[in-house]
């Protein structure tokens, strides 16, 4: 397809005198930054970025699902709330900013459209591809009727000429938009192009005009501020530029570049840059927006909602994908026809290598917290929803703990958060029964990148029945000791307060494992047990039957490590026999030591964390078994 643009020339670049002209920014990170976040922004996620947009003065915020209402419901990527539920947080949260959301024909409905009016939308953007933009006429007027203000969105706004934009830009203001968007939708505009669509706009439109950019080739800002000189008044931003493909306009840049223009955006510079540093900037450091597919699209104007097709055909024919992409676009940077991309796809030379890419942070579910346990499945079904809201959010990975209970049962299921980190979210299923279990990962396996099954748990489920791997792919379940992890977990601290506290003596109170005995007796120079001692304890080792003999009192004990919570008396005993500087170390969670110990220096000991850093080495480990099965041999 011929640019309609037809060559690029250069242009005299300097800036008008700049006026202190209004400007509105249309805040759009709730919205088109949501593709970032695998459209997982919550109603608590809305509320709180909502409202911080509103008290620093935007007042156009667009929240819900990226691709528009009724997303969801058209299977174009599942959110954890409905579009009514974000715009209602938004407007308690922003009472004084207008909340809108984006739409597009034929994916959402004219009763998704009504209640989101009813739940307090206030504008509607209705975007069509620009060579089919008569198809939001009607949504446009139904806006109208409604009390919406409606914009139109010309997505691909590159695939007309700048006269059919602005002929087809009046046709849509007489049908009953406010604003008519030029959307560079690719991020393959100049500042030339964006004077030459905009201009024609002006000369056909009286309404307002808008422009929504994207930062392939990194003309976003500089094509924002050529769509101000020529008359635009709504600009589109987000946070960090957080948003589809290579991101959009950064909204602290652009308040920053306007403001030097001498534009009036209502918004405090440094406010905005403190909100992106505080809410977007965690998000931000597992992200990377810009990459050599972003160039690659926006050097042919090709639309990365098309990629998921192309992508299947490159790998299918074993080429390039970043070749088929520029290809396409330049053949058509609109639609995608079939029999061109399978044409092409074979025309190409085939690649020999093949190139893996790496494809608000905290976890929150409803009854699921660290250190809490919730039964039922239910309770399964909200921690993976979670989880899953989480891994969006980080780029992380869904890892779930498979737990047989140590005695069989029916009915058990407990599900727990174990640990989040950054490139991982790790939770917890104990089951009572292999009938649990199926249900469990029937429920989880389309969201769970690996299973890890603790062969530690109870000794009737150690070995899973086939049927049951068969339902997540062996390959995807893992074997892990558990009380192994966390005795390394303890031999560490031990070893750290010998080195720091003084390695004369260590009393372990409750019963030790052999294993860790005899680690804590290569640590320390004397270990008094409390409890029961294997019978072939190292000879540094000795067993403490009581607290009555006065002798124990000068034992100099340095670090005493709980194995199990002391009673009263026990605890005062212990309190008086470790020096005034001695650490105390809990294997657990024992709620009442901070009363029995006054002043005493505890360091609680959090099973999760033995989990801490082994997520790349059990993704290393499935890497080399996949890699180790037997393949067939070759029939010459």
């Amino acid at each position: 397809m011929a640019d309609p643009l037809g060559p690029r020339t250069k242009k005299d670049l300097t800036i008008p005198e700049p006026s202190s002209k209004q400007l509105d920014i249309l805040e759009c990170t709730l919205r088109d930054g949501s593709y970032a976040v695998d459209f997982k922004f919550t109603e608590r996620d809305t509320e709180i970025l909502a409202g911080v947009l509103g008290r620093l003065g935007f007042t156009w915020i667009e929240v819900g699902h990226g691709v528009g209402l009724g997303a969801a419901q058209a299977g174009r990527g599942t959110m954890p709330a409905t579009d009514e539920r974000l715009i209602e947080s938004a407007k308690r949260a922003a009472p004084n900013a207008k909340i809108g959301c984006f739409f597009i024909p034929g994916i959402g409905t004219v009763d998704q459209l009504k209640a989101a009016r009813a739940a307090g939308l206030d504008f509607v953007r209705i975007g069509c591809n620009a060579t089919e933009i008569e198809e939001a006429f009607p949504y446009l007027s139904l806006a109208k009727e409604l009390g919406l203000m409606p914009c139109l969105n010309f997505m691909k706004t590159y695939g007309i000429s700048p006269e059919v934009f602005g002929e087809k830009g009046r046709a849509g203001e007489t049908a009953g938009a406010d604003v008519v968007y030029c959307v560079d939708s690719a991020g393959s505009m100049f500042p030339e192009d964006v004077r030459r669509y905009l201009s024609a706009a002006r000369e056909h439109c009286s309404c307002q005009l808008g422009f929504h950019g994207h930062s392939n080739l990194q003309f976003a800002v500089a094509n924002s501020v050529e769509a101000v000189q020529c008359g635009a008044s709504f600009i589109d931003t987000t946070l960090y530029g957080l948003g589809r493909g290579s991101g959009n306009v950064p909204t602290e840049v652009a308040v920053a570049v306007f403001h030097n223009l001498g534009l009036v955006t209502g918004v405090d510079l440094f406010e905005v840059m403190d909100a992106a540093e505080e809410f977007i900037g965690p998000l931000m450091s597992r992200m990377q927006l810009y990459d050599m597919m972003s160039v690659a699209m926006g050097y042919s104007q090709f639309h990365s909602s098309l990629l998921p097709k192309v992508a299947a055909a490159a790998q299918r024919h074993g080429v390039d994908l970043r070749r088929l992409v520029v290809t396409m676009g330049k053949l058509d940077p609109v639609n995608l026809d079939d029999q061109n991309l399978e044409r092409v796809a074979k025309s190409l030379p085939k690649t020999t290598a093949t190139k893996n890419r790496d494809v608000l942070t905290s976890f929150a579910a409803a009854g699921i917290s660290e250190h809490s346990i919730s039964s039922s499945l239910r309770a399964v079904q909200s921690l993976v929803d979670g989880m899953s809201v989480t891994c969006a959010k980080r780029r992380a990975r869904p890892v779930l703990e498979l737990v047989a209970s140590e005695s069989p049962s029916s009915d058990l299921v407990l599900a727990d958060l174990v640990l989040v980190e950054r490139s991982f979210v790790l939770g917890r299923v104990v089951y009572g029964s292999f009938d649990i279990l199926k249900q469990v990962l029937h429920l989880t396996g389309n969201i769970i990148s690996f299973y890890l099954n603790d062969l530690d748990g109870g000794a009737w489920g150690r070995s899973l029945p086939a049927s049951l791997t068969e339902i997540v792919g062996a390959e995807r379940i893992l074997p892990v000791c558990s009380k192994r992890l966390f005795a390394s977990y303890l031999d560490d601290v031990a070893t750290a307060t010998a080195q720091r506290c003084g390695d004369f003596c260590l009393m372990i109170y409750g019963s030790p494992q052999p294993a860790l005995l005899q680690h804590c007796a290569q640590t320390f120079r004397n270990v008094a047990v409390f409890g029961n001692m294997p019978s072939d304890a190292p000879g540094n080792c000795w067993q403490m039957d009581d607290f009555s003999d006065r002798m124990h009192v000068d034992l100099g004990i340095t670090v005493v490590l709980l194995l199990c919570p002391p009673n009263a008396a026990d605890a005062k005993s212990i309190h008086q026999l470790l020096v005034p500087e001695g650490v105390l170390i809990t294997a657990g969670y024992f709620p009442r030591l901070e009363l029995d110990f006054p002043d005493r220096a505890i360091l609680r000991l959090d099973s999760s964390q033995a989990y801490a850093g082994q997520m790349e080495r059990w993704v290393a480990i499935s890497n080399l078994t996949k890699s180790a099965q037997p393949r067939p041999l070759a029939i010459q």
